[in-house]
């Protein structure tokens, strides 16, 4: 009986692990969805990476003519020269299609308040930033 008892026991242990890491893989969106790295967004994540000097981490959620164009040792030696240490806040989302979104963020620079967009869309598997000219100049001014 006791036997059995373990079998049984054993066997209802297994199947609760393997049910909670298959529950863990299936269920993670970190980097696939704007709002999903590292419990915040993808533009304030951006900020603490700028902020550690990682412009090769940072330069891995860009995408479009400007990164492109530049290539990726230029386009990391262009964020290092930028200034992104302004206060910084999300305050809307629209989602656009099922792997893309407009992000809407309010920044504060010398006490005046701004609003500005972002286009983010799901590329090789993880959400990045669409950058063109344009957006250089919304997101880095």
């Amino acid at each position: 009986m006791k036997a059995r008892a373990k079998i049984f026991f054993i066997l209802i242990f297994t199947l609760c692990l393997g049910k909670i890491g298959l529950s863990q893989d299936s269920n993670s969106c970190l980097f696939r969805n704007p709002l999903c790295f590292y419990n915040t967004d993808i533009l304030s994540y951006l900020q603490v990476l700028h902020k550690n000097q990682q412009y090769d981490k940072m330069s891995a959620f860009f995408y479009g003519p400007l990164f492109e164009s530049i290539g990726k040792s230029e386009f990391e030696k262009k964020l290092s020269d930028v200034n992104f240490g302004y206060s910084l806040k999300r305050v809307g989302v629209k989602e656009i299609s099922k792997n893309k979104w407009s992000l809407t963020y309010q920044r504060t620079i010398m006490g005046t308040n701004e609003n500005f967009k972002i286009d983010c869309e799901l590329v090789d598997n993880a959400c990045k930033i669409y950058l063109d000219k344009k957006q250089w100049d919304n997101i880095f001014q």
